[in-house]
């Protein structure tokens, strides 16, 4: 695989979410959507397998929001990974440091997507996940650090090899 090559597409409907504190489904003009309080931290999260062709580079972590209704302020985000190997229990949680993805000025226009994305250096940042390892992705609205007043609704996620 080359650099710059998508490794994972995911969506709405791939969401695992949590017990509690996560983020809602729901669509737009039919487009399912997964919304983000703008005052409560709420999460998603994503089982994946890396495909066995990921060269071991870091990943870039793409996400694809609109705003239900704000056309002013910021949008950001929060991504962790959490490597799923022969040593891990799945009764508790283990994920890497959350990274920030950098706020970025939303549209004038509600409705219209913006793509926001970090990248991430393989090794402890990214819970050491190698070609053929499955993880969790799990991805929280940055509500310290944003200031967008109306949900984020998150259309999809890509995970491309750096």
């Amino acid at each position: 695989m080359a650099s710059g090559d998508t490794l994972l597409s995911l969506f709405p409907s791939d969401n695992e979410p949590p017990a509690s504190g996560y983020a809602t489904v729901d669509s737009r003009n039919g487009h399912p959507v997964l919304d983000f309080d703008t005052t409560t931290e709420e999460i998603a999260i994503f089982t994946c397998l890396l495909p066995r062709n990921y060269a071991g580079g870091g990943i870039t972590v793409y996400i694809h929001a609109a705003l239900t209704s704000a056309t002013t302020g910021t949008l950001g985000w929060l991504v962790a990974f959490e490597r799923m190997d022969a040593g891990t229990n799945l009764d508790t949680d283990s994920f890497a440091a959350d990274q920030t993805v950098t706020a970025a000025t939303v549209p004038a226009t509600s409705g219209l997507p913006l793509i926001l994305n970090v990248a991430i250096s393989n090794g402890a940042n990214m819970d050491s996940i190698a070609a053929g390892d499955t993880f969790r992705l799990r991805i929280k609205r940055n509500v310290a650090l944003d200031t967008a007043a109306s949900d984020a609704e998150l259309i999809s996620v890509e995970l491309k090899e750096t």
